[in-house]
């Protein structure tokens, strides 16, 4: 550096030094009173003319904090020297020539001394090079601020409360899931996982409101946020997660895709459906699926589409199809609904993995956290032994069952649970097991074995993360 020196008479060399001994000085010494926690996401919210808000630390959900119009001045950052401003700093406003060394390396004459008191304009910060750190700023903690007049951004678990009851979509006619009973009662096991849902979050396994959706229809309610979760016999893709933009809890029932026909014809497999007419719905996974299979086994058949379920089973049994795919579960749930249903036979090949389970769309981690738990914390019950007797009861509970409990409590409060949310839920439909076995189990209309959908330790694939 020694080529960029340049002898400067006494009196500019006096006022430089005493120039970078004020600046020095700012910013080394600390602001009083400073705030740890940085203002963020400030912002005119009422307009030009409204109050600038800020996110603080503390903020409940969609809360802001008023703090000074400064923060929100377009490219306006915060000094060292403005950090001990009065809060409405509109008119008050503090500069770094305010803050002067206490004592000057030498005597400055009258001329100096004016110069450096009373400078032009307050000093800019340097520009900033790549490479430079990134300079150290101390903010002043705004007092906190009512914001109940400014928009705030509400999530699912805040509309689903202000409304004061869950939207679940489900599947109209599906035995053993979700249909609707001759009295209007809706049961079935994707029934009462909504209804657990609302015991968590609501605390009334009652509060429900169940919508009836067909297969085309089912994402475009979860889109338009016309239901808040979607508990209809949906299988979880990677094209669905992230083509679609949905979140799936889980899986509730481990499902694969197989064939119905008549029994009379005397088929063992679907392989013998050879030249005959095979329906299936439109817009579902089981319609590839079908003709994946059909073309890797050289088997011609004429295929039928149907866009709703109800008008496949009809054009099924009237004779218009000589066979029909779905899920396994379907196929039995619309046996037992049959006049004659031991005149018909569900074949022994299951052509694919069909795990079912709820959704929700993505964008809201509070409530896919919140849907995810609920159904993980259903299937922990059974495996600990907590079932719907034990957690409606007054008893304190004790061992795993306890752990359970407390370990979904001390999380679930982070999600703005009560903290015995997991009781209310099991205390409402029982533990997965319980659900199972009313609604799809030998007690069920479907009288299905849990099969692969027994717990893990019981030989099935049922399995969910810990909870403590």
């Amino acid at each position: 550096m020694r080529d960029l020196h340049v002898e400067l008479p006494r009196w500019r060399k006096f006022s430089s030094l005493a120039s970078f001994i004020t600046c020095a000085i700012l910013l080394v010494i600390p602001t009083a009173g400073a705030a740890a926690d940085s203002p963020s996401l400030c912002a005119l919210r009422s307009g030009p003319d409204g109050p600038c808000t800020c996110r603080i630390e503390g903020d409940g959900a969609g809360q802001f904090t008023v703090v000074p119009r400064s923060r929100c001045r377009k490219g306006a950052t915060p000094s060292k020297a403005k950090a001990n401003a009065p809060a409405d700093d509109e008119t008050a406003e503090t500069t770094a020539s305010e803050s002067k060394p206490e004592k000057p390396a030498a005597e400055p004459t009258p001329r100096q001394a004016k110069e450096i008191a009373t400078p032009a304009a307050e000093p800019q910060p340097p520009e900033k090079k790549p490479g430079d750190a990134a300079e150290a700023t101390t903010l002043t903690a705004p007092e906190p601020v009512a914001t109940g007049a400014l928009p705030t951004a509400q999530t699912k678990l805040d509309i689903v409360r202000t409304r004061g009851k869950l939207v679940c979509g489900v599947n109209e006619k599906l035995l053993g899931f979700s249909y609707r009973s001759s009295n209007g009662e809706w049961a079935g096991l994707d029934a009462d996982y909504c209804r657990a849902l609302a015991a968590a979050v609501l605390g009334d396994a009652s509060k429900v409101e169940f919508v009836p959706l067909d297969a085309t229809n089912r994402f475009e309610a979860l889109r338009t946020s016309k239901i808040d979760v979607l508990s209809r016999n949906t299988t979880w893709t990677m094209a669905r997660n992230v083509d679609l933009g949905l979140d799936f809890a889980g899986v509730i029932y481990f499902d694969g895709q197989g064939f119905m026909t008549s029994d009379n014809r005397g088929l063992v497999s679907a392989q013998q459906l050879a030249g005959t007419k095979v329906c299936v719905q439109q817009a579902t996974t089981t319609e590839t699926n079908m003709a994946y299979y059909f073309k890797d086994h050289n088997v011609s058949v004429e295929t039928k589409t149907f866009q709703s379920r109800d008008a496949l089973v009809k054009a099924y049994l009237a004779g218009e199809c000589e066979a029909y795919s779905a899920d396994r579960s379907a196929l039995f749930a619309d046996r037992a609904g049959f006049d004659k249903p031991e005149e018909h036979a569900v074949l022994p090949e299951v052509i694919s993995k069909e795990p079912l389970g709820p959704a929700v769309i993505r964008g809201d981690a509070e409530w896919t956290e919140i849907v995810r738990w609920v159904l993980a914390g259903l299937i922990n019950a059974e495996e600990v032994g907590l079932d719907r007797e034990a957690a409606a009861g007054n008893t304190e509970l004790a061992g795993d069952a306890k752990r359970l409990v407390e370990g979904a409590g001390s999380s679930g409060e982070k999600l703005r649970l009560d903290r015995n949310w997991l009781r209310t839920a099991v205390a409402a439909v029982g533990n997965y097991g319980e659900a199972f076995e009313s609604n799809i189990g030998r007690s069920g209309a479907l009288g299905m074995e849990r099969g692969i959908n027994a717990l893990w330790k019981q030989g099935g694939l049922l399995y969910a993360p810990p909870m403590w």
